[in-house]
């Protein structure tokens, strides 16, 4: 079986990790790649937004199918291309991916679907914006309706920072086309849940649940950033849950039904049928489950939180391979963590998320355990050295029999990571465990 990864980043690292984890002799191809998949697959100085050069790459070593990682060429038609050309591609189309790529898109079809999410409003002015957050009150939410890197959203405290946000967008153009629509949306109160399903656009396999750490700073403080650690599998508020006895925790299933269903009903009643991995950003609000976002793809850094901990059973690769090939997949699959957690933590680099510093030297580490994977996100070669290239430099993960465990390690392997300016969340979970779970 030969696979081609689209992309560089650590959640390709870490689909890389759990390919050759199912299946040992699997050849790995990645464009680009990274030093750290470079260790396990052959990288291809190919980026991940040349379509032209990755549909060349794919048909030159006949894969058996494209592994697409980021959201962006999923945008520019990469699977559309692919599959005019008979090429397996695990990812949407174009027309899918605007659950994604258009918030406006998203925030419609659950408008019309019935799908629970928060009130918003679409503006392309800076005055009828200002005028809607106040409507809204403080707090209140800004997001560019378009890609931004995981960085168009800002969490307005006060009518000042909503006002600086909307002309940022509007105004100073500071995400380009991304931000030419803008939505301001309600404030939701709760705890977040990043819940992955594999889909073939009718049936839904989710995977554990994980929780990821938006913002900068420890005890959830400072800006928004694409992501500073995860934990897996997420409690939803709930300790007392199991995945044991191989069902699904009544949370998951709730959003499924909710959520899920009626948004792959509404893609399909639209021509346009979702298949791959949707990503569902919740809020557990105190009348239930509402989208935050979707996502067209893996979330990072949530990624290098669930892979570790689901049964090396090879049924990812099977999965995501019949969802490739457009074929159906198996509605009563479940994947289950069983007695382990994972924590993620990712190690930044001075500046990030505003203006992220790169070219320090990177001194690693020297493990060897199976319950400790560091995998690379924002690294390259330079000179014979390794040097930050990224905000998001790594991502340390550690698995252990209990969460506390899991974080404990993870933070060990964190401060092991040594570069100028390195920086990392101590606190991945800490809601969790907060209420003992």
């Amino acid at each position: 079986m030969k696979l081609l990864i689209v992309g560089g980043g650590g959640r390709e690292h870490a689909l890389a990790w759990r390919f050759r984890l199912e299946h040992p002799d699997v050849t790995l191809i990645a464009a680009p790649g990274n030093p750290g998949m470079a260790t396990i697959a052959t990288c291809v100085p190919v980026g991940a937004a040349d379509i032209p050069g990755l549909l060349s790459l794919a048909q030159s070593e006949a894969v058996d199918a494209v592994i697409v990682g980021p959201e962006a060429p999923l945008a520019a038609g990469l699977a559309d291309q692919c599959i005019a050309r008979g090429i397996p591609v695990f990812g949407p189309t174009t027309a899918a991916a605007q659950l994604e790529t258009s918030k406006a898109f998203a925030k419609a079809l659950m408008t019309d679907a019935g799908v629970p999410t928060g009130r918003a409003s679409l503006h392309t002015t800076v005055a009828s914006a200002k005028a809607a957050a106040r409507d809204f009150g403080a707090p209140v939410v800004i997001k560019a309706s378009g890609l931004a890197a995981g960085k168009g959203v800002v969490v307005a405290m006060t009518m000042n920072e909503a006002d600086a946000a909307i002309m940022s967008m509007l105004d100073d153009n500071i995400f380009g086309d991304a931000g030419a629509e803008v939505l301001v949306e309600e404030f939701m109160t709760g705890e977040e849940l990043s819940l992955f399903v594999l889909t073939d656009g009718e049936t839904a396999v989710p995977l554990p649940a994980a929780q990821d750490h938006k913002r900068v700073g420890e005890g959830d403080s400072g800006p928004n950033t694409g992501g500073m650690g995860a934990y897996c599998p997420a409690d939803a508020g709930d300790p007392s849950f199991t995945w044991r006895d191989r069902t699904l925790p009544a949370g998951v299933q709730h959003v499924l039904d909710i959520i899920v269903e009626p948004t792959l009903r509404a893609m399909r009643e639209r021509g346009v049928p979702f298949k791959g991995l949707l990503y569902c950003g919740v809020m557990l609000t105190p009348t239930g489950p509402r989208v935050v976002e979707f996502n067209c793809r893996f979330g990072d850094p949530e990624t290098q939180a669930v892979l570790p901990v689901i049964t090396a059973d090879g049924q990812l690769t099977r999965v995501m391979l019949q969802i490739a090939r457009g074929e159906r997949i198996d509605p009563v699959q479940v994947f289950d963590p069983g007695d382990i957690f994972a924590v993620a933590t990712v190690v930044a680099a001075a500046g990030y998320p505003l203006a992220p510093r790169t070219g320090d030297v990177i001194t690693l580490p020297t493990f060897d355990s199976n319950d400790e994977f560091l995998f690379h996100a924002g690294t390259t070669p330079r000179d014979g050295a390794l040097v930050t290239s990224g905000g998001r430099v790594f991502t340390a993960t550690a698995i252990g029999a209990t969460l506390a465990v899991a974080q404990q390690w993870s933070r060990h392997l964190a401060s092991e990571v040594k570069f100028t300016g390195a920086f990392f969340r101590r606190d991945i979970a800490w809601r969790a465990l907060a209420r003992g779970a």
